[in-house]
């Protein structure tokens, strides 16, 4: 989720514990803090193939946002010492919570279980910036700053709805879903199984993956006037078992095979062998909005792949930087890379 969502949700939590923190100093934008401090992993990137493997790990984990609670809670001791350290972290630790939450809603999800798993958790409760769900907090962040005698009923009101919303869209998605495949069923196409997602300006707009044999289709659902036939883009399945096998030759493509929920492969002869293009639907979209978003830009978490005659990988690139592997004589090493732009 955005960082302005996760900053509203602290914001909110802080408002809404005022009541039960009467001693506390700062309150507001420490749980402010506390709601963001799961995103720091940021800070800690080292190249793209890191923060796929590394970005909504451990630092938004069970686990890991409970010791950064404690940690803030031993911080905040020496700006506040007469609020009680274990009442502060149980604040700290269920904010940083909403803050898992909210990544889990998501299709990019989370992983839940780091460091003990690095099973990758997401709900597909709302888009990663939903107006709606962001706008609707904000004027509740307002209304219970404005309105002094009410604030803790607005506050507390305002974080359930960052649960409710979600779990909300998580239901609408549901009965799309059967919408979309009693659809395909009266025009006779074959299909494996139909998830429905919500796109960009949700709840108007929703994603709709279907997985088809060798095929992936997309589609977008309009709630304010989806009324034409289903007529979904057609995409060929990438093999991840394909990408570990790269994998073996440059570890970035065994790592996009683990990240990908829906990868999909253009594939083209080249004079000097074949190249893959790999994408994910998470991050491609028919959605009217999204289209006009990408138009003459480059599709985020794009992976491509030069393989000569023999199969072998001889150049890579990962949105906008390539890497040229020399594999002529040492048996696909990773000796030789040379790094430069497109």
């Amino acid at each position: 989720m955005d960082p302005l969502t996760h900053l509203s949700s602290g914001l909110m939590g802080g408002l809404a514990a005022r009541r039960w923190f009467p001693e506390a100093k700062f309150l507001v934008p420490v749980c402010m803090l506390a709601a963001w401090m799961p995103d720091m992993d940021i800070f800690f990137g080292d190249g793209p193939e890191f923060n796929l493997l590394y970005h909504r790990g451990i630092s938004t984990s069970f686990f890991g946002t409970f010791f950064l609670a404690l940690a803030l809670a031993g911080l905040y001791k020496f700006v506040s010492r007469r609020t009680p350290f274990v009442k502060a972290a149980a604040l700290f630790y269920a904010l940083a919570l909403t803050h898992v939450w909210l990544d889990l809603i998501t299709t990019y999800g989370t992983q839940l279980l780091a460091p003990f798993s690095n099973h990758r958790f997401a709900l597909d409760g709302a888009f990663i910036i939903d107006p709606v769900f962001t706008l609707t907090a904000l004027g509740l962040i307002l209304a219970a700053w404005l309105i002094k005698k009410h604030r803790h009923a607005i506050a507390l009101t305002g974080m359930a709805w960052f649960f409710v919303y979600p779990l909300a869209n998580m239901g609408m998605g549901a009965v799309l879903q059967n919408v979309y495949a009693h659809r395909l069923n009266a025009e006779g196409v074959t299909y494996d199984h139909v998830h429905v997602t919500p796109d960009a300006l949700s709840p108007r707009f929703w994603k709709v993956v279907v997985t088809a044999g060798p095929d992936y289709l997309m589609d977008t659902m309009d709630l304010f006037g989806d009324r034409e036939p289903a007529a979904p883009l057609r995409v060929k399945r990438a093999d991840k078992a394909f990408l570990r096998k790269l994998g073996e030759q440059e570890s970035m493509f065994a790592t996009y095979a683990w990240f990908t929920k829906w990868p999909y492969v253009e594939e083209t002869d080249t004079p000097e062998g074949r190249r893959f293009v790999f994408h994910d639907l998470r991050f491609t979209s028919t959605n009217p909005v999204m289209a006009w978003y990408y138009h003459g830009k480059r599709q985020p978490f794009t992976l491509t792949a030069q393989l000569d005659k023999s199969g072998r990988l001889t150049a890579w690139s990962y949105e906008g930087g390539v890497r040229t592997q020399d594999n002529s004589d040492n048996g696909g090493s990773r000796t030789g890379i040379e790094e430069k732009l497109q």
